[in-house]
């Protein structure tokens, strides 16, 4: 309650100095208004009043005017809101004795008989009136204190007169004055109301701004906290990564391979799941790469049939794919994980009927939608569906339900490739999923397939591959999956061992796998660096990391070094491995 109080106080002491604060911004131009409408009113009135009158009368309001405004000059700029309530008082007197002066003035020279300057009188008391009005009308206290000192002793002028026109000359003075009250009221409270808005809307932009700083820090908090915990939950992953692809290949035994298996399936959710985030946190930083060229969609569509077509029909679920042959223009990996994270929801969230995909050529664009016959999403959950982790029909976080990233990836990446996609969807009925492509130039389309790779690599020379990594774990894995392959390895944890080691040793290393981040704020990036200063040569380099931060994102995209992001599939490894060991060959018949 005294806090509201208080609050209350606090408004109205802001309210009164604006008020005052306008006041005093159009003080001069009034005084000198008032100076010159004087010296017209004695100029006229020379030749009708006397002259003593007119002069005692111009020095007293010269004096006033004077004080006025020696009072605004010294003191205007020490206005502030504590101090409105005694400038408040200074301003209902200023008008009091400024209207006196008139009002006495008008009220003593106003001759008896002369109809014509009668009128010039009422016509400067309507003028000064109706200026106070214009100028004043926004703090009421000073218009109460003019008004009355103007006009009632002018009327009680016309009343002593005591003749039917002065009678009704100063009943319309009344009247006059009266109008004057009732007016400036009602246009006051408009001026109050407006100041109460903008005081409001300030107030609201300024907790508006003060909720959108505290929500930029809880996102950055958040953001750090996710950067750390992924960082630091990939490093134990990645290094169990290694040492179940060293069982891999070492055990034969059927029963344990089993349980290397249901180990690696283990593993490889994880994975997917670190690897959803990390799509989420490269779009967000903006260091996801894409190359859009003009490919067959029915290239990627294939690709989709051959890998949906045996889920759906474990459902009981039929899949109608399209024979497509329109050519886009997009990323054909990034437009291929779009179509895949569609479908795979229709499949999980549909239990019986059909999926059908449609392809429909629109003049210069491709529109590919997703349509199923599944549970369907409610209209004000729309939206939510691109949200992180948002799922429907599963509290229960069943993870053979998805991650609930998909879509969130599916936003981002169709706003990096510029493409626009859509959602339909009626409860209990299903929902369609579309995306629409810039349509493509028809180009010559590459037969070659990739050769499937054998589950042991062949290494035909010795290769020499140097890790440096500050975790004992990930180097120890890195080095017997290596030693498993056949690959010679130094593993160090850091820039100066590195060196160290690699002088003692004749040969010159095939390839360099560095962390990104190691002890003493240094980088992998700067012992790559040290490493090509010691040989002034360019080996070949693999930066891997388990750092999601925008900042080593962004760090890592511009060091130009092939990059991996932990836990890193082995298998990608091994293709690195065997790109360092074609690089070899291929130097070695040039020399």
């Amino acid at each position: 309650m005294v806090v509201q109080v208080a609050e209350e106080t606090s408004k109205n002491q802001t309210i009164l100095y604006e008020q005052i604060k306008v006041l005093l911004e159009s003080a001069y131009f009034i005084l000198i208004t008032y100076a010159i409408t004087a010296a017209a009113f004695l100029f006229v009135m020379w030749d009708v009043v006397s002259h003593t009158i007119l002069i005692n009368w111009g020095v007293v309001f010269l004096l006033v005017l004077l004080i006025r405004a020696t009072i605004h000059y010294f003191y205007h700029d020490k206005l502030q809101p504590t101090n409105a309530k005694r400038f408040a008082y200074y301003i209902v007197i200023s008008l009091g004795i400024t209207g006196l002066v008139w009002g006495i003035g008008v009220a003593l020279m106003f001759p008896g008989l002369e109809l014509g300057y009668q009128f010039f009188i009422m016509f400067i008391v309507a003028g000064i009136g109706g200026s106070a009005f214009s100028s004043n009308t926004i703090f009421l206290p000073g218009l109460y204190a003019f008004f009355p000192a103007l006009l009632l002793p002018l009327a009680v002028r016309m009343f002593y007169m005591d003749e039917t026109l002065y009678l009704a000359m100063g009943s319309v003075t009344i009247v006059f004055m009266s109008s004057l009250y009732f007016f400036s009221r009602n246009l006051n409270r408009s001026l109050l109301e407006t100041l109460k808005l903008r005081f409001e809307n300030t107030e609201l932009v300024s907790q508006l701004r003060l909720q959108k700083e505290e929500a930029e820090h809880a996102n950055s908090a958040k953001s750090k906290f996710l950067a750390a915990a992924s960082h630091d939950l990939r490093q134990p992953l990645h290094a169990l990564a290694l040492f179940t692809s060293v069982l891999d290949e070492y055990i034969k035994t059927p029963k344990v391979r089993g349980v290397v298996e249901k180990i690696n399936e283990s593993v490889n959710a994880l994975q997917n799941l670190f690897d959803a985030l990390l799509d989420i946190s490269q779009l967000d930083a903006g260091v996801m790469k894409h190359e859009k060229s003009n490919f067959d969609l029915q290239s990627i569509l294939k690709k989709l049939s051959n890998e949906f077509t045996p889920l759906a029909s474990k459902k009981g679920l039929l899949i109608n794919w399209p024979e497509s042959h329109a050519f886009v223009f997009s990323d054909p990996i990034q437009l291929e994980q779009i179509l895949r994270n569609y479908i795979s929801n229709a499949i999980r969230y549909t239990d019986q009927g059909e999926i059908s995909i449609t392809c429909e050529t629109v003049e210069d664009s491709v529109n590919i939608q997703v349509i199923d016959t599944g549970i369907g999403i409610p209209k004000d959950q729309l939206e939510n569906i691109y949200e992180e982790f948002h799922q429907l029909s599963n509290p229960e976080r069943d993870r053979n339900k998805g991650l609930g990233l998909g879509l969130a990836i599916v936003r981002r990446t169709a706003k990096l490739l510029k493409h626009q996609i859509t959602i339909k969807s009626e409860t209990g009925k299903g929902s369609t999923f579309g995306i629409t492509v810039e349509r493509g130039e028809k180009t010559e389309v590459s037969q070659e397939t990739a050769k499937p790779r054998s589950g042991v690599l062949q290494v035909d020379n010795e290769v020499l591959i140097i890790v440096i990594d500050d975790e004992a774990s990930v180097r120890e894995g890195m080095q017997r999956l290596f030693n498993a392959w056949g690959c010679d390895v130094i593993a160090t944890a850091s820039q100066e061992q590195a060196l160290n080691r690699l002088k003692q040793q004749v040969n010159v290393p095939d390839a360099i796998i560095a962390d990104y981040r190691l002890r003493d704020n240094m980088t992998g990036i700067e012992a790559i660096h040290a490493i090509y200063s010691e040989y002034n040569i360019e080996i070949p380099a693999l930066i891997v990391t388990g750092d999601i931060g925008i900042k080593h994102l962004c760090n890592v995209s511009d060091s130009g070094f092939q990059v991996l992001h932990k836990p890193v599939a082995p298998l990608k490894l091994r293709t690195f491995i065997e790109n360092t060991q074609l690089n070899k060959k291929h130097q070695r018949k040039v020399d």
